[in-house]
């Protein structure tokens, strides 16, 4: 399969609209793009869907989609979730854009998810698939107020 790589934040990143084919290629992307601050890039498959991907530091995110547009937005939930509570903010176009805390990945872990989209063009086992619950924010943040220490590690 292909995809195609667009940096939400970054236009002038010299990999946006990079058609990529080789799982070294992407990894190599994804490790380059780890240290940035946190932002926002979609991985479009040519098979119709495409992977929303955050990568900051040590953590990201991830959402499994049509590339239609349409629902439904499959987030990735961890099995050993990375936090309790509280959010992370990505960049996409200069907005911060939270993710609730149950969506937040590894960096390991998006980019496995990653490479098994390139393969095989569907969501990979390592993380169960949630339809996007727009109540996260609120909830995860209310348990943030609540124990204001946890903070993921970059």
């Amino acid at each position: 399969m292909k995809v195609k790589y667009i940096n939400q934040q970054d236009k002038s990143d010299p990999m946006n609209g990079t058609v990529i084919t080789r799982a070294d290629k992407l990894a190599e992307l994804l490790e380059g793009r780890q240290n940035r601050t946190p932002f926002i890039a979609d991985l479009i498959g040519d098979n119709g869907f495409e992977l929303m991907i955050g990568i900051g530091g040590n953590f990201g995110c991830a959402q499994y989609s049509g590339t239609d547009g349409a629902p439904p937005y499959l987030m990735a939930v961890s099995p050993q979730r990375r936090m309790k509570t509280g959010y992370v903010e990505f960049l996409v176009s200069n907005t911060p854009t939270p993710f609730a805390a149950r969506y937040i990945l590894s960096f390991d872990e998006v980019k496995t998810i990653s490479l098994h989209f390139l393969e095989t063009g569907d969501k990979s086992d390592v993380v169960s698939w949630h339809e996007f619950d727009p109540g996260a924010m609120r909830e995860d943040v209310r348990g943030y107020r609540e124990n204001s220490s946890e903070v993921p590690q970059r």
